[in-house]
């Protein structure tokens, strides 16, 4: 799955690899195949004579709306419905605080300085996502795995309060009392 997800030749390879996901994937790993792709921005052009959309748009309407073209989606278990419906708007928060943070020139000097406070989201399965402050011990500009540049710089970050480390995006950063 991760090779037609990851694929690089054609974005409408990722889109079939989403299809069958939202067809045939367990709702319990579902948000875990679908979030890296949330804000894909390449363009793609599902239905011949119709406006263009971003393959991240096109993962978020597989998971927001109950048809696909004329074919009912597999009914989601409502508990799943509503954690999409509210990761799906956290999701939309980070990236239009990322975006925000692009055209702000200064704010990403600041950021990108290690050693620098600022503060950091943060949640895990125990605890919901809410800011705390933390310390950016390495920005990352490179994907570690294929050595590509990054559209926009992660940050590992150390949160004092707890002592853990953690990898974080630019959307997931804000200016310390922000």
């Amino acid at each position: 799955m991760s090779l037609m997800l990851d694929h690089v030749d054609s974005p409408y390879i990722r889109c079939i690899g989403l299809l069958y996901l939202r067809y045939a994937a367990d709702p319990v790993t579902l948000w875990s195949w679908f979030e890296p792709y949330l804000h894909d921005e390449e363009v793609v052009q599902i239905r011949q004579g119709k406006a263009e959309t971003t393959v991240g748009e096109y993962a978020q309407s597989l998971l927001n709306d109950l048809e696909y073209h004329g074919t009912r989606l597999p009914r989601l278990p409502l508990t799943f419905e509503r954690q999409f419906k509210v990761k799906l708007l956290q999701a939309e928060r980070v990236e239009e605080r990322a975006k925000r943070h692009l055209e702000n020139k200064s704010a990403m000097e600041y950021f990108q300085k290690v050693g620098t406070r600022i503060q950091g989201l943060y949640g895990d399965d125990e605890n919901p996502c809410t800011w705390y402050d933390a310390v950016v011990d390495r920005v990352i500009l490179r994907d570690l795995e294929s050595g590509e540049m990054l559209a926009r710089p992660k940050f590992q970050v150390t949160f004092p309060e707890y002592g853990n480390t953690e990898v974080i995006s630019l959307g997931e950063v804000d200016l310390p009392g922000s």
